[in-house]
């Protein structure tokens, strides 16, 4: 996915997903199983806005929000969207990406993006199908939607997840500081594995408010959105709701963050979870409940 190092700081799904990277020492390594993905908590409804800053500089602003639960080829989901809008005059960014997630188990349905970077347009769709085992891409092309040749019938793993949908994956593991968590559930094979690794616990002040925080270290691999030896770490809030408070990259260039701005929890609808021979423990499910 073609994203410049400016747009990348718009977008912390690409921090999380410049995917791979080498293997580092000192921290014990989890291969996340169905048992430590807790049960999705975020309502229709849930906000969150941030503004985007290159050093001291204000770049522009960005949000991520549940918007709504649709109906995706007969399959409930939550429509997630982010979006972000600004970047200096000589280069103008106006991008929404959007995400429908099944819940449980948690998987991707859709995952559409309509990009517009300077003078770089895309709109991109890619389709799961669940029960096949595959995915299809759909790219714009003279106002239709056309088939990409060499992305249709793909072969996908079990839980596969988009760019979007991962970053709803990590805020629903556990985070025990000291752990590693691999995954092996990105879309596209050659994006595995996503490595995280959950650095420390710190209080930290943004215009939101001050926040009690877990800090995460995405692993990422050199010509991603961080490329250029550069690292990252994005800060959630140290409770059930992991807020996104901040995002920090360092890179030989100069440095950049993302900082909450405003937090909405959402009151709407959440899709109940019917009982399941495959329930994992502790979920609601297992008693014929809703989420919490």
């Amino acid at each position: 996915m073609r994203s410049s190092k400016l747009a990348g700081l718009f977008l912390p799904l690409l921090v999380l997903l410049s995917i791979g990277g080498p293997r580092h020492a000192g921290a014990q390594s989890t291969t996340p199983g169905p048992d430590l993905v807790q049960p999705w908590r975020f309502p229709v409804g849930e906000r969150m806005e941030f503004s985007v800053n290159w050093g001291r500089v204000r770049l522009g602003e960005g949000s991520i929000e549940v918007e709504a639960i649709d109906s995706i080829d007969g399959q409930e989901g939550y429509r997630v969207a982010m979006e972000a809008w600004g970047g200096p005059p000589f280069y103008r960014v106006q991008d929404r990406q959007v995400s429908w997630i099944r819940p449980y188990p948690l998987s991707s349905i859709r995952f559409e993006q309509r990009l517009s970077e300077g003078s770089y347009k895309r709109d991109t769709r890619y389709s799961f199908d669940l029960e096949g085992m595959t995915y299809d891409r759909h790219d714009i092309v003279e106002g239709e939607w056309r088939p990409r040749a060499d992305e249709t019938d793909v072969p996908i793993l079990a839980g596969a997840l988009d760019d979007i949908s991962f970053l709803f994956f990590a805020r629903l593991l556990p985070l025990e500081v000291g752990k590693r968590y691999e995954f092996d559930r990105y879309f596209k094979e050659s994006g595995n594995p996503v490595v995280v690794e959950v650095l420390r616990r710190e209080e930290i002040r943004v215009p939101a408010g001050t926040f009690q925080t877990i800090v995460l270290r995405p692993i990422i691999q050199t010509g991603g959105a961080f490329g250029d030896g550069g690292e990252a770490e994005l800060y959630l809030t140290d409770d059930d709701r992991r807020v996104i408070v901040r995002l920090k990259t360092s890179m030989a260039v100069g440095s950049g963050n993302l900082f909450l701005t405003g937090y909405e929890p959402g009151d709407g609808e959440l899709i109940p979870i019917e009982a399941s021979d495959s329930a994992v423990p502790g979920n609601p499910a297992e008693a014929g409940g809703d989420l919490p």
